[in-house]
Parts: structure tokens; sequence; C-alpha cells
């Protein structure tokens, strides 16, 4: 357990002083789920934090009901419906601001499993200097999403920082003569001066319709939250083509990638050419915590490995855990960026529907930096640990 706290209020138990110091002690840590899973003698609390699950405690059978009963509640659910999923969100209040909670509910063999995502609204939570670009990287992107016209994607599994990214781009060109408009599923966070929409699939409001529509309503800038077919990519490529900058998310491991997904849906690549004018593929590692980070050793392989790239690890660190880092010994994470840019090279290899490998190599050969690779800079750099570079990139 994290903190006894915790424990002792599950002991002389109160729903709502057990839920307020559940979300107060999750702000702290900023974690960014919480979840509340059902078991057979009672209910399981676990936090996310940093991409982690941890074990905080646990309440009793008798107590467990009050609490999924009270976030039910304050979520504007059906308390009585434990059959069916449902979605809901409320606000919190954090340090005199408002922080929303989306809740999701699933019935689990023991009862229902909720899960908490914590929407922050802090004013400079999305911002390109906190994704962890390093300096060269981040002024490639910047000058890509200043572009006028064409489609910008953004690529990688679920839970690596695509929409963060995204919004902080949204952010960083949201100025009064642009109108932006985005399609997303679902709308997490609000944007002053942004029209967004949400879609609504079971009515017919898909991305593909929602796209048709919203041409007619002189945008400068769309989000389409993710192109998942055919008929999504070809009326996002037309807008593009029509003077519009599109930007967007595609579910593959890297940015090579993202082209041949396109191509394997269809999409004609005298298209890809002329609208796609890059992809940006990411990850999401811990940082390790500046407090009481420690030297580390490099084994021979990753010496080698290093090598090959041309970086030198010299000064890395490992995790230790202190009380700044609740003895995890990282804190908070930072993304690790592959950035393919569509140069004339990339453009004349794809009219010749290249093989995943051609495209790769040509796209390292005209500068692109792979995730490794832009990984292993940030070990040297001190960010982060091979153990977690390890981990997240396998």
């Amino acid at each position: 357990m994290w903190d006894g706290k915790l424990a002792e209020l599950s002991k002389e138990f109160s729903a709502v002083a057990f839920i307020d110091t559940l979300f107060n002690q999750a702000f702290s840590k900023n974690t960014s789920d919480i979840h509340i899973e059902s078991i057979e003698k009672g209910i399981a609390v676990r936090f996310r934090t940093d991409g982690i699950l941890h074990k905080v405690t646990e309440v009793t059978h008798e107590n467990a009901y009050h609490v999924i009963a009270r976030l039910k509640v304050l979520a504007h659910l059906d308390v009585s419906e434990r059959r069916l999923a449902q979605d809901g969100k409320f606000s919190f209040i954090k340090k005199n601001m408002p922080v929303d909670l989306r809740v999701a509910t699933f019935p689990s063999l023991y009862g229902e499993h909720l899960v908490i995502r914590i929407l922050d609204r802090s004013p400079d939570y999305f911002s390109i200097e906190k994704l962890g670009f390093l300096p060269d990287s981040k002024e490639q992107f910047c000058n890509l999403i200043k572009h006028s016209h064409g489609l910008l994607l953004v690529t990688g599994p679920t839970g690596s920082g695509k929409t963060t990214t995204l919004y902080s781009a949204l952010n960083l060109i949201n100025h009064q003569e642009k109108h932006i408009i985005t399609l997303e599923e679902p709308i997490e966070y609000s944007f002053p001066g942004i029209t967004q929409a949400q879609m609504r699939p079971e009515i017919g409001f898909t991305f593909a319709t929602a796209l048709r529509s919203v041409l007619r309503q002189d945008p400068d800038i769309i989000l389409v939250g993710e192109i998942r077919d055919y008929e999504t990519a070809e009326i996002a490529i037309q807008a593009a083509l029509t003077g519009h900058l599109v930007v967007s998310t595609l579910h593959t491991t890297d940015a090579p990638s993202a082209v041949i997904r396109l191509i394997d849906m269809g999409v004609r690549s005298f298209l890809i050419n002329a609208t796609v004018t890059g992809v940006l593929a990411q990850r999401l590692v811990r940082a390790l915590c500046s407090e009481c980070r420690i030297p580390g050793s490099v084994p021979a392989e990753y010496q080698l490995l290093a090598q090959r790239f041309g970086v030198i690890l010299q000064n890395v660190y490992e995790p230790q855990g202190c009380a700044h880092c609740y003895n995890t010994g990282y804190r908070g994470r930072i993304g690790i960026f592959e950035l393919l840019r569509v140069n004339t090279e990339i453009k004349e290899l794809i009219t010749r529907r290249p093989s995943y490998q051609q495209l790769y190599d040509a796209a390292v050969a005209g500068g692109m930096r792979t995730l490794l690779h832009d990984g292993l800079l940030k070990v040297a750099h001190g960010l982060t640990s091979l153990s977690e570079l390890a981990r997240v990139i396998g």
C-alpha cells in the first residue's frame, strides 16, 4: 500500500470520506486512472501512475457496495443497473481547479469493475515543451503542424500518448484567425475556440460521415480521432487536397508502417504523395526521478547497440526510489519519437509500392531517427533508464 490513510478509513467506514481521500491521493501521485476492481472479498483499488498499475488498498465486501454506489451517483449512472456497462463523468476540485473524471463500469464475475480516467485541465498540460521532444525533432514536428494543408499522422498503440500529442499540436496552432474542428470518440478534453464533435456510430454519425459534413463548415484545420478504414482515409485525403490541414492517428507500430497501411487500405500512391507530409510514431517511457537516480552500468550488448546509432552511453542512471517519487524511482513520463518526413525520395519510392523494409531503409537514410535511437539518446541524457527503454521497446 502507498498510504495507510486509506486503510484506516476502510475500518471506520464512510464512502464519501474514502472517495475524497482516494481522489486527493491519486492527484498527488499524478495518477491517470483509478481501478476499482470487484474481488471475492470486496473491492481492490489500484492506481495507474506513469503507465504502471500499483495496488493501493482493499475494501471489505460490506463496504464495497457503498463505494461503487457513491461513484455511480457522482457520475450520474443508474445505481440499480449492474448487468450492463455504463459510462459517465463528473468533476472534482483540485487546488481550486476542476478536474474532469470519466467513469466506465463493466460487469465482472464478482461485481462491477470501475475505471476512472483523470483528465487534467491545467492550462499548461498540453504543451509541446512537455512532450519530451529533443530540440531538432521538436522543430521538425512544429514545422509540419504549421503547414496550411496536408495530412499529418501520429501512430502508436493504445496508451502511447497520441491524443496528448495531437491536443498539444492544436494548442500550439489554435489562433483566432483559424477555424479548428475535431471529430473525436470520445471527447476527453474541451478546448475554448475549437469546435469539437462527438462521434456516435450507433446512429450513423461516424468519422467518415462527420468528415463529409465538416467540409461544409469552412474549417482551416481538422482533427480526425482515428483513420480506421478506406472511406475515412479517402475523405481525409480529399480534405487535405482541397487546402485543409488534417491531423489524425493510425494504430501502427512505427512511422513507415503507417504509409504501408494506407497503401494496403487501397489509397492510391499519388494521393499519399500529394497529401501526407509526415508521420510521427511514439511511445511513452517513465522519466527517472531527478532526486534519487543513481549511476548505473551499461551491459556490453547495449554499448554495441548504441554504437550502431553513434550514441555514447557514458553517464547513464538507474532508478532507486525516494519519498519524492513514492519509492518507484520514476516521476512522470516522456515520449520517445520517430518522425518520418515525406521528402522527394520517399515520394518516389511510394509510387513503386515499396516493401516495409525498403521504406524503412529509405526513411533512415533520409534522416529519420528511430524509436530505439531516440530512446537511447534519452538514456544518454539521463532522462530514463535502459531497463525502462527495454520494457517499452522490447
